[in-house]
């Protein structure tokens, strides 16, 4: 049975464009209405993962935590982020369980260490198995503060923790934006960005090089940052950047039916 790692965009689960700590949650019950209409119609295991928005860019740049945690204050706004992440989990959980999904929190600050802010012990082996015991069940990671070796602690994106579980349960990645893909420039500035339908090892520099980082607060640098994570992590799987904000694109995604959006084969 395939699995597929699902990561739900910070820009399309929050109000991210307007920096407030709200979820949209009409948004997050369609989402899981989808998703359980995929599941009845035989789409495989799926690992969850979603964005952080302002419950964790905001607090970050908020606190100066980006590069690490050494001060009492720095300390403070560690927790602070974890917990509001936190919150943010629960409501997403809370949207997928009101439709009858099984699904399961893990905080990647308990199972996830870093060293200058790259991964360097992951344990996957709970996940691993709760995929194991019932394909129903779906394990629900998010954006958060993880300990640091060398920093103290540090930001571990969603993004990262797609590429990651990725790699390492070889899986399908699907990354739902609040855009159909992956556009030359930055499509809700500039009127002329183009599309790219397909990114593969010709084209990933000129593309990485057009790409724009994020307008709004994002310390994992928006676009640019899902791309070199990609890049660094997921040669020889197949990756679909696509809109979740269109109705009906989360199910066709999983069910691999015909989506707009960009497709990554590195």
């Amino acid at each position: 049975m395939e699995t597929t790692v699902l990561k739900l965009g910070g820009g399309v689960v929050t109000e991210k464009d307007a920096n407030r700590r709200s979820a949209r949650v009409d948004v997050l019950r369609r989402l899981a209405r989808e998703l359980r209409s995929a599941r009845e119609q035989g789409a495989g295991r799926i690992v969850l993962v979603h964005g952080a928005g302002p419950f964790g860019h905001s607090l970050v740049a908020e606190h100066g935590i980006a590069d690490g945690v050494a001060s009492p204050r720095q300390v403070e706004g560690f927790v602070a982020t974890h917990a509001s992440m936190r919150e943010l989990d629960e409501l997403v959980l809370g949207a997928l369980r009101a439709e009858g999904l099984l699904a399961v929190a893990l905080p990647p600050c308990a199972c996830l260490v870093q060293e200058r802010r790259a991964v360097r012990d992951f344990f996957v082996e709970p996940i691993e198995r709760l995929l194991a015991l019932d394909a129903r069940i779906i394990p629900v990671l998010y954006g958060d503060m993880v300990a640091d070796r060398a920093l103290g602690a540090s930001v571990v994106s969603g993004d990262v923790l797609v590429a990651e579980l990725g790699r390492r349960l070889r899986a399908r990645v699907l990354l739902g934006t609040d855009v159909p893909g992956i556009f030359t420039a930055d499509p809700k500035r500039d009127p002329a960005a183009r599309p790219v339908p397909r990114i593969d090892r010709g084209n990933l520099a000129a593309v990485l090089e057009s790409v724009s980082p994020a307008a709004t607060v994002d310390v994992t640098r928006g676009m640019r940052g899902k791309l070199e994570a990609i890049a660094a992590s997921l040669a020889g799987l197949e990756v679909l950047v696509f809109d979740l904000g269109e109705q009906g694109a989360l199910e066709r995604a999983l069910l691999r039916r015909p989506v707009a959006g960009t497709e990554i084969l590195l």
